[in-house]
């Protein structure tokens, strides 16, 4: 594993950052920082193109010359050097003094082969059935309720059981998006201690997987919906994770797996309001032993007025599935409701943080 900064180190890093962005914004006048906000979605979809198109991988072995690219990736020269050179704009591919595209440090994340490959995210995060009620934000925010079910017809979570292609895209964006955070998570929480540990709602069992290469004496058990087991299924399988792993379907409104010693939820609280919170919270404490843990890991909001990217997902939450991000302060009062305490929450370098929370007696 790939060494991670000390927390307090990034944490300064990113305030001057912060302070240097904020003083560079202010250099523009007001109506050129409104602009450049405002077509912020521009880059996302150049970005999104980028990838989708396989641009990266045609770049992968050397810089080429857009119609070169072109022909790789069966696309319009004209159109292609077009892309690439709005994309080089913002430092996703560098044009040298020939003439040639190449990877950047940013492009190289984008491979289909790159261990921390951000190629899965992107290509959900532009993908139509994700863009689509982002363009209701007005709905969401005029009725409280999630656009996405005026997008689709249907809530979130009916649509992916429906719609194949992109319950694919979902959950590779997921997985990856667990790899990405596992590193700064690993840093700073010590999974050793525990004999059994359940990941509810752990999509295709890539935080399970590496929660057991941690311990490497504890067993697992993945616990999803019935649409996603056979997925997690052959994923363990192909990692070799599987013979440690049980695999359990059922809802978390009804049901957990019994007396375990460690319990995870990676982003799964955030997905519902905080009445069906406590119920999936209740529905553990119910299972859990009285020494045991669970360990939530989860945005915390600031309650300052400082950047943090829980302040956006917040609003992707509340358009998708009527959830919402919380503060510190708003756990402590959610875990004591379903009978949990917090006994400690531990900041990353990442967005997340590890809320460890205990049964109360």
């Amino acid at each position: 594993m790939a060494q991670v900064p000390p927390v307090r180190i990034v944490q300064a890093a990113n305030f001057v950052r912060n302070k240097l962005h904020n003083l560079t914004r202010r250099m523009a006048p007001a109506p050129v920082q409104v602009l450049e906000i405002a077509g912020g979605f521009i880059n996302s979809q150049v970005v999104y193109a980028s990838t989708k198109l396989g641009i990266p991988d045609a770049l992968s072995s050397g810089p080429k010359s857009a119609a070169d690219i072109a022909t790789a990736v069966n696309g319009n020269p004209d159109a292609v050097h077009r892309l690439l050179r709005a994309a080089a704009s913002i430092g996703l591919f560098a044009l040298d003094s020939h003439g040639r595209f190449g990877l950047t440090a940013m492009s190289r994340t984008l491979c289909s082969d790159a261990d921390d490959s951000m190629r899965p995210v992107v290509l959900m995060l532009g993908d139509p059935s994700y863009w689509s009620p982002w363009g209701e934000l007005t709905y969401a925010i005029q009725t409280g309720k999630p656009s996405a079910d005026k997008v689709f017809g249907k809530p979130m979570w009916e649509y992916l059981g429906d719609n194949e292609e992109f319950e694919t895209v979902f959950n590779n964006a997921m997985t990856a998006l667990t790899k990405l955070d596992w590193p700064t998570v690993a840093a700073v929480y010590d999974f050793t201690p525990f004999d059994t540990i359940v990941d509810i709602g752990g999509g295709q069992g890539q935080l399970l997987k590496l929660i057991l290469e941690a311990a490497p004496n504890a067993s697992g058990i993945l616990f999803e919906q019935k649409s996603v087991i056979e997925q997690a299924a052959d994923f363990l399988g192909e990692c070799g994770t599987l013979p440690r792993c049980t695999l359990e379907c059922g809802s978390f409104f009804d049901t957990v797996p019994l007396g375990a010693d460690l319990y995870v939820m990676r982003r799964v609280i955030h997905d519902w309001d905080d009445d069906d919170a406590v119920d999936i919270l209740s529905t553990i404490r119910r299972s859990i032993p009285d020494h045991g843990t669970l360990v939530v890991l989860e945005s915390v909001v600031p309650e300052d007025n400082s950047p943090h990217f829980a302040k956006t997902l917040d609003l992707d939450m509340l358009i998708f599935a009527g959830g919402r991000e919380r503060t510190e302060a708003q756990f402590r009062t959610l875990v004591k409701r379903a009978g949990f305490e917090v006994s400690r929450v531990i900041p990353t370098i990442s967005t997340l943080s590890v809320i460890e929370v205990k049964p109360r007696k």
